[in-house]
């Protein structure tokens, strides 16, 4: 009688076990990102790394719920609002030489400047993040996987930066009497002003002799150095090329996020030229530099990474202009 009690009781305990429900999946406490925090170049394209799950079953779902600024105010809508950038639709050629052509070529795009992937929670940051203000940022999250869900507050810290780099002086070069190549800056110095901002962009090229005294592009001072060699047109055909009296001036083509020269192979009066940044080949004619009975013949490569007003002033230390 007592055996038969113990084996009911056993097998009591037996089927309460089995009713029981097996434990669901693993959702860890300590969910976070390695990089935090994670530096954004302001119209760059970046992207985090997944998120670390610690050990969380997968698929682990990630939502955004706020973006903070350093005041604490919400500003999840800057970052989520479907912004426009420009994206080629084809390879740009110097064939491409009027507006009309240069906007076919052209797609707008509307991408928001940030988002989650849900999957993971990965970062992604589009060049529409150009539009933002640069400052620090912290963003709150929602994860969650078969086994529950939990709020993280300042999941990660994002450092919002402008671009490092606005233009590159690529190369400059000046022919001295004698027919010399120099480079150094006792011959030939190349300054870049950037003014960032403003609703166009513009480039401003100045030609400046030891004295800080100016040649003057519209009285022909300072020009192309031959029909044959590329000039500041030639790389940016879409817009006139003004002279004034201490400067050449050009539009330039504004689109966010695009890298100018547009093309890098060209054809100048039956010459092939290939150059990742545009060259532009200028003379100071004879007779505008003291002691010189010749052309002075020089080269600069430029190329900007972002829009605005660019000022290159090139200097010449060791030419003296003549008085007119």
């Amino acid at each position: 009688m007592r055996l038969n009690k113990i084996i009911w009781a056993v097998a009591l305990l037996l089927g309460v076990v089995a009713c029981e429900k097996p434990e669901v999946g693993y959702l860890s406490d300590h969910i976070f990102y390695n990089t935090n925090p994670l530096v954004v170049a302001k119209g760059v394209t970046t992207y985090s790394s997944v998120i670390v799950a610690n050990g969380s079953t997968s698929p682990l779902h990630v939502k955004l719920l706020a973006v903070k600024n350093e005041a604490g105010d919400d500003v999840t809508d800057e970052f989520t609002m479907t912004r426009s950038i420009v994206t080629f639709n084809k390879t740009i050629t110097y064939q491409d030489s009027t507006l009309a052509m240069l906007e076919a070529a052209m797609d707008d795009s509307l991408v928001t400047p940030f988002q989650i992937n849900e999957i993971g929670g990965r970062l992604e940051f589009s060049a529409a993040t150009s539009y933002l203000a640069e400052g620090n940022y912290n963003i709150d999250i929602w994860v969650s996987n078969e086994k529950g869900e939990y709020e993280i507050d300042d999941a990660c810290e994002i450092q919002l930066v402008g671009q490092d780099q606005t233009y590159a002086m690529n190369y400059k070069r000046v022919t001295t009497d004698g027919g010399l190549y120099e480079t150094s800056g006792d011959y030939i110095k190349v300054d870049v002003e950037y003014v960032g901002g403003g609703t166009d962009s513009k480039c401003i090229y100045k030609f400046v002799d030891k004295n800080g005294n100016f040649f003057n592009p519209a009285a022909g001072e300072v020009t192309r150095r031959a029909s044959t060699y590329p000039f500041f047109d030639d790389w940016n055909p879409w817009y006139e090329l003004e002279l004034t009296d201490t400067a050449f001036v050009q539009q330039m083509p504004d689109y966010q996020g695009i890298q100018f020269p547009y093309f890098t192979t060209l054809k100048v009066g039956g010459n092939d030229w290939n150059d990742q940044s545009a060259r532009y080949d200028w003379k100071i004619k004879k007779g505008n530099i003291v002691g010189l009975n010749e052309d002075l013949l020089g080269l600069i490569s430029f190329q900007y990474m972002s829009r605005g007003t660019f000022i290159i002033t090139t200097t010449l230390p060791a030419f003296e202009r003549a008085s007119n």
